[in-house]
C-alpha cells in the first residue's frame, strides 16, 4: 500500500528506513523497551541517527505496532495516527518525527517524554511529591488546551475525538509540560458538525475512563473526551489511578462513580492526595505549596461536571479551559489576595442602595461607597455583576485577573473583590471626576489637559500591549471615552477590562479569532467583519477617542447629526482638506499649528483600514508627547517674549526718566 495515497499527503520526508530503527533498538531489544501496551504494541526509547539533519542524533520514542496487526492496533489505526499527527502542530500534542511502513512493520517515531508519563506518578512508580498543586493544575491546563484544539480549533473546520484519554496517554516533557499521544482510536468528525450531533461507533476504550453513554448507546461526541479527561482530573487530585483497589471496593468502574458520590455527600476532600494536604486544627486541611481553597473548589467543580453520566450535562472544553485557568489564577494569587466579604461591601454601599447608584453597563450596576480603611474611611466604587445585562463569570474573572496582574499608574486600581454564592463584585479606587465622555465639550478642559489625558491612556495601552514584565499582552477590546476615568487633577486611568483578552507574546500568530465585541462606533471594522482580533484593533478604537477629544463631540453625537460615526466623518473632512473644521471651536485658538498637525496625523493613522499601517502604541505615545512639547514650548516662548518685552519697556522708561 502507498502510504502517501492513504493519508492524502506527501510524507516522504518523514519516512525512516527500518534498518535505522532496528540498529537503534538492537532489533527491538527488551533493554530499550519502556512500555508494553496490549496486543503486542510496545514503546521503545533509543538514540536514533540520520533521520534529522539538524539533530543528527536524538533521543526519541519508537512506537511499534504488532507486526501482524491486531483487532485494536492495526493498519487503520496506524494510518489514523500518521494523518492526525502530520496534519497540524500544537504544543500540547506529541510531535511526529517520522514513521516506518516496511514489510510487516508499522512504526511511529515521536518526541521523547523525558519526565515519563503521568500514570507513573499516579501509580507511585515515581515520587509524587514533585507534582505540586501548581504543576498538577498546569498539566490539566495543557491537556485541556490540546482537547480544545482537537474539538474546535483545527484548520479546515476539522474536529477530532481522541476516544482514549487516560493517564498513560499523557506524556511529560523536561519542564513537565503535558502532551497527548496515542491517537490510534481517534476519529474525525464531519466539518460543521453541530454540537448535538453524534457518531455511532462500536465501543472501544477503557471502562474506567470511557463515557458511559458511549458505552451503552455507542454514541460518540466531543463530550466523550470530556468524560475521560474528567477522570484524569480526579486521578491527579486524588493521586491514585481510576482502578485503584480502594475505588473498586465501591464500584466496578472505579474513581468516577466514587467521586460523584463523594461530591454529592460533600466528602470529596477526604479523597484528596495526602501529598497535597496537611492536617491542622480540628481535622481540617489546607493545601500547601501555594494553593488555596478557591483554587481547589474551582477545580473540583469543573471536574465533577466533566464526569456527569450523560453527555448533555458535561461542559465543552472551551469552558473547561477557562475554569482550570481560573483555578490556577486563584492559586497564583493566593498571596496578597484582596478578597473581601459580601457583608463588608454591603456595609460600604448601604446594601447597594439606590442612593449610592452611580451608573451601569454590560457588567451590571455600579455603586459608590465608603469603606473602612484602618482608622479612616476611603471612597470606593463597587461593580456588581448582573448576568441579565449581558456579561457573566468569564468577564468577571478576566477583569479580576488583569487588574491583579497588570498594575500601572494609568490603569484603574483594584481595591478588592467578592466571590460569594451568587454574588460577584469588583471594588475599585474612586476617581472623583468620573468618565472622560462627560467633559468632551467642557471648555475648562484645555488643549494641554486634553493632550495629557491622551498621553496617559497611550501609556496604559503601551504597558498592556507590550507585556512589560509579563509573558502575555492584554487587548482591551472596549477602548472608549466612557472607560477612561479622571482624577481630580485630570490624571487619566483606563478602566473596564471585562471584555479584555490576555494572549501570549510568543505565539506564532499575532491574532485571535473571536466573536467581535465592543461598542459600536469604536470597534475596528476589520475585527467586526472577520473576527480577527489584534492589538491594532485597540489602536483603531483609541484613534476614535483621540478625535473625540479633538472634536469635543462623541462618536454618537456625530452619528446623530451626520448620519455616520466619527471615523467616516473624519475621513470625509480630511479627504476634502477641511482639517480645521473637526477642531472643537472653543479650544481652536489655544492650539499651536505644529501641535495640531502632529496630533491629527497620528490620530488619522490610527483609523487606517489596513491594520498593518496603524502605528504601534509606542509611536502613538511618542507623537502625542511631541504634540505636547510643541504646545508647551510655544507658550513658554510667548511668555518669555512677553516678559522680555516688559523688561525692555521698563528699562527704557527708567532710562528716560533718569535722563
Amino acid at each position: 500500500m502507498d502510504i502517501n495515497y492513504s493519508v492524502g499527503k506527501n510524507l516522504e520526508h518523514l519516512k525512516i528506513p527500518l534498518t535505522h530503527i532496528q540498529s537503534a533498538t538492537h532489533d527491538f531489544s527488551n533493554q530499550y523497551r519502556i512500555v508494553n501496551f496490549s496486543a503486542g504494541c510496545a514503546l521503545y526509547r533509543a538514540e536514533l541517527e540520520h533521520y534529522d539533519k539538524e539533530n543528527p542524533s536524538s533521543t526519541v520514542l519508537i512506537k511499534r505496532y504488532p507486526p501482524s496487526g491486531s483487532k485494536s492496533y492495526g493498519e487503520k489505526e496506524f494510518l489514523t495516527e500518521i494523518e492526525i499527527l502530520s496534519g497540524g502542530v500544537h504544543p500540547n500534542i506529541v510531535t511526529l518525527l517520522g514513521f516506518c511502513f516496511e514489510e510487516s512493520e508499522m512504526i511511529l517515531v515521536i518526541e521523547d517524554f523525558s519526565n515519563g508519563f503521568l500514570i507513573e506518578y499516579l501509580g507511585n512508580l515515581k515520587d509524587k511529591r514533585i507534582l505540586t498543586w501548581e504543576k498538577r493544575l498546569k498539566i490539566c491546563i495543557d491537556v485541556a488546551h490540546a482537547l480544545k484544539y482537537l474539538h474546535y480549533e483545527m484548520e479546515d473546520q476539522k474536529m477530532i475525538i481522541h476516544r482514549d484519554i487516560w493517564s498513560y496517554n499523557i506524556g511529560l516533557d523536561e519542564n513537565f509540560g503535558a502532551k497527548i499521544f496515542n491517537f490510534w482510536w481517534a476519529v474525525f468528525l464531519p466539518p460543521n458538525q453541530e454540537d448535538d450531533e453524534a457518531l455511532y461507533l462500536n465501543w472501544i476504550g477503557r471502562t474506567s475512563h470511557t463515557d458511559p453513554e458511549y458505552e451503552k448507546k455507542l454514541k460518540v461526541k466531543r463530550e466523550s473526551d470530556v468524560y475521560g479527561f474528567g477522570v484524569v482530573m480526579f486521578e491527579i487530585l486524588c493521586g491514585r489511578l481510576a482502578l485503584d483497589p480502594i475505588y473498586l471496593m465501591e464500584s466496578d468502574i472505579g474513581l468516577a462513580h466514587v467521586a460523584r458520590r463523594s461530591f454529592s455527600t460533600r466528602s470529596l476532600e477526604e479523597m484528596i492526595d495526602p501529598q497535597l494536604k496537611e492536617e491542622i486544627g480540628e481535622n481540617k486541611f489546607v493545601l500547601n505549596r501555594g494553593s488555596n481553597k478557591d483554587s481547589l473548589h474551582t477545580f473540583i467543580s469543573i471536574a465533577h461536571l466533566c464526569v456527569a453520566e450523560t453527555q448533555d450535562r458535561r461542559p465543552t472544553m472551551k469552558i473547561v479551559v477557562k475554569e482550570l485557568e481560573k483555578a490556577l489564577f486563584f492559586q497564583n494569587n493566593n498571596k496578597d489576595n484582596p478578597k473581601m466579604s459580601l457583608e463588608d461591601i454591603k456595609r460600604a454601599t448601604q446594601n447597594f442602595h439606590d442612593d449610592n447608584f452611580i451608573g451601569g453597563g454590560g457588567f451590571g450596576k455600579v455603586y459608590k461607597g465608603n469603606l473602612q480603611d484602618g482608622d479612616g474611611i476611603k471612597t470606593i466604587v463597587a461593580k456588581r455583576l448582573d448576568t441579565r445585562f449581558g456579561q457573566g463569570e468569564q468577564q468577571f474573572f478576566s477583569e479580576l485577573q488583569i487588574l491583579l496582574e497588570y498594575k500601572h499608574e494609568n490603569v484603574i486600581r483594584l481595591v478588592g473583590y467578592c466571590d460569594e454564592t451568587d454574588e460577584k463584585v469588583l471594588i475599585y479606587e474612586y476617581l472623583s471626576k468620573g468618565s472622560l465622555d462627560r467633559y468632551l465639550n467642557d471648555t475648562s478642559l484645555t488643549w494641554v489637559k486634553r493632550l495629557n489625558i491622551c498621553i496617559d491612556v497611550a501609556r496604559a495601552l503601551d504597558f498592556l500591549h507590550g507585556g512589560v514584565g509579563k509573558q502575555a499582552k492584554v487587548i482591551h477590546r472596549d477602548i472608549k471615552t466612557e472607560n477612561i476615568l479622571l482624577k481630580n487633577d485630570w490624571k487619566a486611568k483606563l478602566a473596564d477590562f471585562g471584555l479584555s483578552l490576555i494572549c501570549s507574546i510568543n505565539q506564532e500568530t499575532d491574532y485571535i479569532i473571536d466573536h467581535a465585541c465592543g461598542t459600536r462606533g469604536y470597534v475596528d471594522p476589520l475585527y467586526r467583519q472577520s473576527g480577527f482580533l489584534t492589538i491594532e484593533s485597540d489602536i483603531y478604537s483609541f484613534g476614535v477617542v483621540l478625535f473625540e477629544i479633538l472634536c469635543g463631540r462623541s462618536t454618537f453625537a456625530i452619528h446623530k447629526h451626520e448620519g455616520h460615526y466619527l471615523p467616516d466623518f473624519i475621513k470625509n473632512k480630511f479627504e476634502e482638506g477641511k482639517h480645521a473644521e473637526v477642531v472643537f471651536e472653543q479650544i481652536k485658538e489655544q492650539i499651536v499649528p505644529q501641535s495640531l498637525t502632529t496630533f491629527q496625523e497620528i490620530a488619522y493613522q490610527c483609523l487606517h483600514l489596513d491594520r498593518e499601517k496603524r502605528p504601534a502604541t509606542k509611536k502613538v505615545l511618542m507623537q502625542l508627547k511631541k504634540a505636547l512639547v510643541f504646545q508647551v514650548s510655544y507658550h513658554r516662548f510667548m511668555k518669555a517674549k512677553f516678559l522680555l518685552s516688559a523688561l525692555i519697556q521698563t528699562m527704557t522708561l527708567t532710562f528716560v526718566h533718569q535722563w
